[in-house]
């Protein structure tokens, strides 16, 4: 074949494919009018019963906190990079450890649920009563239970797998469950009811998989790429408590930063407080010194020469002091940064520390901070991780050198002020016994009261500094109560069940035609056959009633009628009487009934017609007509009668004969290929125009092969619905091989109510109002019409 014509051929037949599955889908509308009905009820039950869900959004500013100056000196020489991350902050805020402290702090591990008629109410804020934690809530957890409350405020417990555990107690007692303890408080709502036994289930989940749980559910997102504004979203059951934990989750994690970024402050005010401390009491000591020594010396004042070196002295140790300080935070730098399980925040604000460290220093610690957030939500391993612990080994190393050249600075400092204050005390010697002795007194006082006031400045910047740290995320939009559910979405799920249900009526129409085993249109016999369809019978109310064809208003008259004129087309070639032989795959296909309707309709023309009854082993013809057949065909074929004594008339028609089969004998095959069965053939021709045989089904038995060299035409039955699939193919070669000279196909029994393709070949086919079986249309009633377009 060319290919470009097999090609063709195959798009046309596809073409026709998809055009009968429309046309099937399209003779079923009333089922997907039941379906599509069907599925709007299920769809407003779904919603009637579904719980909705609601989502409330919050959007939080993360201000970027890089800075200039000296800091962005440093940046430049150690290559660190500065300012928040707002994806690292997203995940922070999403960490379980802080939504565990959302969850604790407003028990949104604790639900109240009243069961209604169908469903459970859950209420939020609105329950009678109230459960209380009396052990850690971070260890209790996965409690279901139920509460009745009795009259007379008494309360029954059940919990436990099938409630098998029960505990009576009374509003604020505590009882205890496993190893948790509880109690229950009575609000305003339980003491308006109290006068009605009610049953409520309150569920306790443990708070750190919770925790977890909540994580996954609240979504953070950039609002724009450009930004650092990033949007919360969190879904719930009670549109309130949607709200509600958003602004919570906002709160704490505010709250988290602002303590991570007072954590310096804190630990230096921690450091001159100690300092303080024993200061106050060294500068007590000293002070009841000099009131003594005036006392027992009686030295009020001393003298101008003395008050001179007091003073340089007092200053030379001033500056030393101050130089062992700065000496001192250089000396807790080195360990803080030498020992690597140090987690609390260095405070080096003392002392005339170069402002480069400090900010080297500051940076060392916010990135501290920020790998302390980051494990949070991140794991070791993750890439962020890693660079985080790159960059804060980057910064150790740089502290390092910069504390080992500022100890050696500081030493150096000291070492040149003590010989200063050397070179005064020496000086001081030469000054008399007892004004010496309160010059040293009054230089420790002086050293002394100088260190404290210098502390307790540092101590009130702290403070002030501390006072004065705010948050850098500014919450822009606070979450509101949502006031229409997400889902489910009414127009959604309504179109979703309608989808499913048209959906499932075309799998339904589609498996019904495609798995099922019969013939059921005429494509099914083409796929198969390669000859034509002579007739296309439809299926009548009233079988084997020969009186039927005799109505001239009768839908099968027409069609016997219609099947002898395309006869003539078929037989145009034959110059002798025709024989005709009705066979089929299986039996109960109609060959019977069409073979012997066919011989009634060709006598309308007057011809004259012998029916000649073949199907040796199960004859049925005879019957048909009440004739019989006790003595008929076989009785000829073996000589033990003439052909006058087995030919009958058919009672009240003029032109029509049968030959019955007679007795069944045991080699029909034999005896239909004997010289006999020749001689009747040609004697048959002889006497009459038309010579119709009824034989056995093709499928099952040769004999209407047997019979091939002596017919002029096969007219091959298959019936609608009746039919199997896999019996054409098994007799298709037999058929439409050379065995036979002449061929055509009948379909027989078609259903006008049940089949798409021949619906519209109803009562009215023919414009003269025919109904089936010459009854009226008027009887068959629009659920007769309806049935097949359902099933």
């Amino acid at each position: 074949m060319n290919p470009e014509l097999k090609n063709n051929t195959v798009i046309l037949e596809d073409t026709a494919n998809f055009s009968g599955l429309i046309k099937k889908n399209i003779f079923h509308w009333p089922l997907y009018l039941i379906m599509v009905i069907l599925a709007i009820v299920l769809a407003n039950v779904y919603l009637r019963y579904k719980k909705p869900v609601y989502s409330s959004v919050a959007r939080i500013f993360i201000k970027d906190d890089k800075g200039g100056g000296d800091f962005a000196a440093m940046q430049n020489l150690t290559s660190l990079t500065g300012g928040k991350v707002v994806d690292n902050e997203m995940e922070v805020i999403k960490s379980p450890l802080i939504l565990g402290d959302v969850i604790r702090n407003n028990n949104f591990n604790i639900k109240y649920f009243e069961k209604g008629n169908f469903q459970t109410y859950e209420l939020y804020l609105n329950a009678p009563f109230k459960v209380n934690i009396l052990t850690d809530s971070n260890k209790v957890g996965n409690y279901f239970f139920k509460v009745a409350i009795k009259k007379d405020n008494k309360i029954d417990i059940k919990y436990g797998e099938d409630d098998v555990n029960t505990i009576s107690t009374q509003f604020n007692s505590p009882f205890k469950i496993n190893k948790d303890q509880f109690s229950i408080t009575s609000s305003s709502s339980a003491n308006s009811t109290s006068s009605n036994e009610k049953t409520y289930q309150i569920q306790i989940d443990s708070i750190i998989p919770l925790a977890y749980v909540k994580s996954d559910e609240l979504k953070a997102a950039l609002v724009n790429n450009s930004g650092s504004v990033f949007q919360l979203t969190y879904e719930d059951e009670v549109p309130k408590r949607t709200a509600d934990f958003l602004n919570a989750v906002m709160d704490t994690y505010n709250n988290y930063t602002l303590e991570d970024k007072n954590k310096i402050a804190f630990n230096t005010i921690k450091f001159i407080d100690t300092r303080l401390q024993s200061l106050t009491g060294e500068l007590s000591a000293v002070e009841k010194d000099v009131e003594s020594f005036k006392k027992d010396r009686g030295i009020t004042e001393i003298g101008e020469n003395s008050r001179l070196y007091l003073e340089q002295v007092r200053d030379a140790d001033q500056r030393l002091n101050v130089a062992d300080i700065q000496l001192e935070v250089y000396n807790q730098i080195e360990k803080y940064i030498n020992n690597p399980e140090s987690e609390e925040s260095l405070a080096p604000a003392l002392g005339n520390v170069d402002q480069a460290l400090v900010s080297v220093i500051n940076r060392f610690q916010e990135l501290l901070r920020e790998k302390r957030r980051l494990s949070l939500s991140l794991q070791p391993n993750n890439q962020i991780v890693q660079n985080l612990d790159q960059q804060i080994n980057d910064a150790k190393e740089t502290i390092r050198s910069y504390v080992a050249n500022y100890k050696k600075s500081a030493v150096t400092t000291k070492t040149n002020l003590q010989r200063t204050v050397n070179n005064i005390e020496g000086l001081i010697a030469n000054v008399p016994g007892y004004e010496r002795q309160f010059i040293s007194i009054k230089r420790q006082q002086g050293v002394k009261e100088t260190l404290y006031s210098y502390l307790l400045q540092k101590r009130e910047e702290a403070a002030v500094a501390s006072a004065s740290n705010i948050i850098d995320n500014k919450i822009i939009s606070p979450a509101y109560i949502p006031l229409t559910p997400v889902r489910p979405n009414r127009n959604i799920v309504t179109l979703v069940f309608i989808i499913s249900g048209v959906l499932l009526t075309t799998l339904y129409i589609y498996l019904k035609y495609s798995l099922n085993k019969k013939v059921t249109e005429k494509q099914d016999i083409k796929n198969e056959f390669d000859i034509p369809v002579v007739a296309e019978i439809f299926e009548q109310k009233i079988l084997r009633k020969t009186e039927d064809i005799a109505n001239e208003r009768s839908v099968l008259r027409e069609q016997m009628l219609n099947l002898r004129n395309n006869l003539k087309f078929l037989l145009s070639e034959v110059k002798t009487p025709p024989v005709i032989l009705f066979s089929s795959s299986i039996s109960g296909e109609g060959k019977t009934f069409l073979s012997s309707h066919l011989g009634r309709s060709l006598t309308f023309n007057d011809s004259k017609v012998v029916l000649l009854e073949l199907d040796l082993r199960k004859p049925k013809l005879s019957k048909m007509f009440g004739i019989n057949n006790s003595s008929g065909v076989t009785n000829f074929l073996i000589g033990a009668e003439s052909l006058e004594q087995v030919i009958k008339k058919v009672p009240d028609e003029d032109r029509l004969y049968i030959i019955p089969s007679g007795p069944i004998p045991p080699n029909p095959i034999e005896l239909l290929e004997g010289d006999k069965m020749k001689e009747l053939i040609g004697t048959l021709k002889q006497r009459f125009d038309y010579i119709i045989i009824d034989t056995s089904p093709l499928g099952l038995v040769s004999d209407a092969k047997s019979l091939s060299p002596l017919i002029d035409c096969l007219l091959f039955v298959v019936r609608f619905n009746y039919t199997p699939k896999v019996k054409l193919s098994s007799v298709a070669e037999s058929v439409q091989g050379g065995i036979f000279k002449r061929k055509a196909l009948i379909f027989n029994g078609i259903s006008t109510e049940s089949s798409y393709a021949y619906y519209s070949y109803g009562s009215n086919q023919y414009g003269y109002g025919y109904g089936y079986g010459g009854t009226s249309s008027s009887g068959n009633s629009l659920f007769t019409h309806l049935k097949g377009r359902f099933l």
